[in-house]
């Protein structure tokens, strides 16, 4: 959402829902913004949001093997674990969220703001 809807889910999350919301992620997001960062070369934006992760989410770290556990399965399973809300706007990860009695927070583009489903 930062790059495609210049979007900052991290200064939104507790301006647009009701409830106040503590940030948690996965260290597999973290290798995945590093990778998106590398694509993106130049995109200073990247380096300002990567600081903003570290100050202000806890980071979990969630795959037994790196190597082959992506981002989304990690989230699901921090989600699960802590009874927590994903936020996302990958379809198939929020029906997958959904299906299994897992809360979603979507950004709503007509509205420019987070909402709970």
């Amino acid at each position: 959402m930062l790059v495609d809807k210049n979007f900052d889910v991290l200064d939104h999350l507790n301006e647009d829902l009701s409830e106040v919301l503590s940030c948690a992620t996965t260290d597999s997001v973290i290798r995945e913004i590093f990778s998106l960062k590398a694509l993106w070369r130049g995109l200073t934006i990247f380096d300002d949001y990567i600081n903003k992760i570290f100050e202000r989410c806890h980071i979990y770290s969630i795959s037994e093997d790196h190597e082959k556990e992506s981002a989304d399965h990690d989230i699901l399973r921090l989600a699960a674990a802590l009874g927590a809300y994903i936020v996302t706007i990958d379809k198939e990860l929020r029906k997958i969220a959904r299906d299994t009695g897992i809360r979603v927070i979507h950004y709503r583009e007509s509205k420019n703001k987070l909402e709970e489903e």
